[in-house]
């Protein structure tokens, strides 16, 4: 399958994103009109760079306007197209792509239009070439895929073909089955982006809100399917516009849409069958299940974690047989502290178990995300490390028991720290949040999509007392890991990028916070008027709310009446927070009604205080 992105899916000027699409290993490229407009190279010496780059022009694009015009003024449209395709003819481009017509003078006469499409067409046809027609979800009159095609079979010229674009037909409500009958020869150009759902004008859904595939929640696969099963064997094309890669750095971002292509055609092998199955490339399975393993402190100045975990009932369970690694235990919750880390005070890493493991590594290879550089000593588990794109390490483990198994590393403790009383009964690690740029939500998505295959929950979005805060949560199809991805903006001093929480599990919230709280450490404490609103909102027992009152816990119930007790201690060294949460009846959220509090909390004076005493 050649791989291609437009121009216009890359920041910068023409000349450098042609190096940034080549460096990425992409076949192809549609060159954007306004990038060739604006560049001082000349189509001539474009085409001779893209040759040395070993890409091909697949696409000029875009020619707009053609159809449904004013037949006095269609003379004008003729000469505007000869001049496009003389300069397509210096470029080395074989088609060029036609949108609908998107003005409010646009006529509605469908005859006339077809007629037009002929026009163009015998033009084309005079220059050798060939042009996709383009229906825009926000065309004046043809607007959806099926209008389009009607139009071209009406044109009745060979050089009159369809163009396909997944965001243009999923955000009119289509799918691959509108595409039903029509012959793969007569689809010119296939073009191929995602996007988050979202309720608002389609101009603007299209013009700021695109993504590669991955990274939204279009149903891109079945639309892409659907055309390959009719036969096309043009490219597989990326046509992006947002914000986010207008400012990104090209190189990035080209990697990126290079890595989205790879899991699209992962998720296509599960959909195509015949020749088309033969021409995409699958990567190795996702894991059968993902469960949450160990989280990584960083602790190179011996700083206050130690003395935090004892104060959360954590035991020492054990040290790395080669590193300065210490292990700590509570029941199912393990944390790692790294005395050799060159970070400072800090999480760093997340450790998972993803049977089987050498799957993931390759997988992770074949979509192009970095390896964490590590050393493995001798009859050491293999833990492969992986780099998501802000930064975070993410280790991989095989099942408790096998070979691979990170506990494995470990050398039981002497027994000279013993578990505590009633202090050994967390039940694991329930979620991290991991706080990133907004430029880079989208790409810490894909990676744990496309390697894991967590699930996008709805995004949520909070107000903080200085800016709001967004959250993207992901959870497995099979396991129990769950990342919450947090955008802050903020008015102040943007938040620490990374882990900024651990949530912890329990089966008795309360009786954890009182114990931790009775070794020292301190917690957030909600105001007098949170509580007075969870009565008048639940009708809360006198005896729960005074529970919760004095043991500082949050509370949320849900429709089913699934019950959220949760609690936060003070923000600790590294600029983190350690939940403490119990979970009751199947509730599954993360207590969003209680966000704005928690967040107008942390600006109290009680927080900056150490958070064990």
């Amino acid at each position: 399958m050649r791989r291609g992105i437009a121009t216009v899916s890359l920041s910068g000027v023409l000349a450098d994103k042609l190096d940034a699409i080549a460096e990425a290993g992409f076949d192809g490229i549609e060159i954007f009109d306004n990038d060739l407009t604006a560049s001082p190279l000349s189509p001539t010496e474009v085409a001779r760079r893209c040759s040395d780059l070993g890409l091909t022009v697949d696409l000029f694009q875009p020619i707009r306007d053609i159809e449904g015009i004013e037949p006095a003024r269609f003379s004008d449209v003729l000469h505007r197209v000869r001049r496009k395709l003389e300069v397509m003819d210096q470029l080395g481009a074989r088609t060029f792509l036609a949108c609908s017509n998107a003005l409010p003078t646009a006529l509605d006469d469908p005859g006339l239009s077809a007629a037009q499409l002929h026009a163009v067409g015998e033009l084309a046809a005079d220059f050798g070439v060939t042009f996709a027609y383009e229906a825009l979800a926000w065309g004046r009159h043809v607007n959806r895929v099926g209008q389009a095609w009607s139009l071209v079979q009406r044109a009745d010229h060979p050089a009159v073909t369809l163009a396909v674009d997944t965001f243009h037909m999923l955000a009119r409500g289509d799918d691959g089955t509108a595409l039903a009958g029509i012959p793969g020869d007569r689809i010119g150009f296939l073009q191929v982006a995602d996007a988050p759902v979202l309720d608002m004008n389609v101009l603007e859904w299209s013009r700021h809100f695109r993504c590669f595939p991955g990274q939204g929640m279009l149903d891109v696969s079945g639309v892409v399917a659907a055309v390959l099963d009719t036969g096309y064997d043009g490219p597989l094309s990326l046509e992006v516009f947002s914000d986010v890669v207008r400012e990104a750095d090209p190189y990035v971002t080209a990697r990126d849409a290079m890595r989205s292509l790879l899991f699209l055609e992962d998720r296509l092998g599960a959909r195509v069958s015949g020749v088309a199955r033969e021409k995409v490339t699958v990567a190795p399975p996702l894991p059968a299940r993902t469960d949450a393993a160990f989280v990584e402190l960083a602790d190179p100045d011996r700083s206050e974690y130690p003395a935090l975990l004892t104060g959360l009932g954590f035991h020492l369970a054990g040290r790395h047989r080669s590193k300065p690694v210490t292990w700590w235990r509570n029941g199912g919750a393990n944390v790692v502290l790294n005395e050799r880390s060159a970070a400072g005070p800090a999480p760093t890493a997340l450790g998972l178990v993803a049977p089987d493991v050498a799957a993931v590594s390759e997988r992770a290879a074949n979509l192009l995300w970095p390896a964490v550089d590590r050393t493995r000593g001798e009859g050491e588990a293999d833990l492969p490390g992986i780099t998501s794109p802000s930064g975070l390490h993410v280790f991989v483990s095989a099942s408790p028991g096998e070979p691979d198994d990170w506990r494995r590393d470990f050398l039981p403790h002497d027994g000279t720290a013993e578990p505590q009383p009633g202090g050994n009964d967390w039940l694991g690690l329930d979620h991290v949040d991991v706080t990133v740029t907004a430029d880079d939500l989208n790409q810490e998505m894909s990676f744990f999509r496309t390697l894991f295959g967590l699930r996008p929950e709805d995004p949520e979005e909070y107000i903080q007392p200085h800016g709001r805060l967004r959250i993207r949560a992901l959870r497995a199809e099979q396991g129990d890991l769950r990342v919450a991805l947090q955008v802050s903006e903020a008015g102040s001093a943007p938040r620490r990028r990374g882990i900024t929480q651990l949530a912890f599990a329990t089966a008795d919230a309360v009786g954890a916070v009182r114990r931790a709280r009775a070794r020292g450490v301190e917690f957030l404490r909600p105001p007098a008027n949170y509580y007075a609103d969870l009565d008048a909102r639940f009708a809360l027992g006198t005896d729960l709310l005074t529970v919760l009152r004095e043991n500082d816990l949050f509370y949320d119930r849900n429709d089913e009446g699934g019950e959220l007790l949760h609690a936060y201690t003070l923000p600790v060294q590294g600029g983190f927070q350690v939940e403490l949460l119990e979970r009751r009846g199947g509730y599954s959220g993360y207590g969003a009604a209680d966000a704005h509090v928690r967040l107008a909390a942390l600006t109290a004076p009680t927080t900056v205080a150490s958070t064990v005493t």
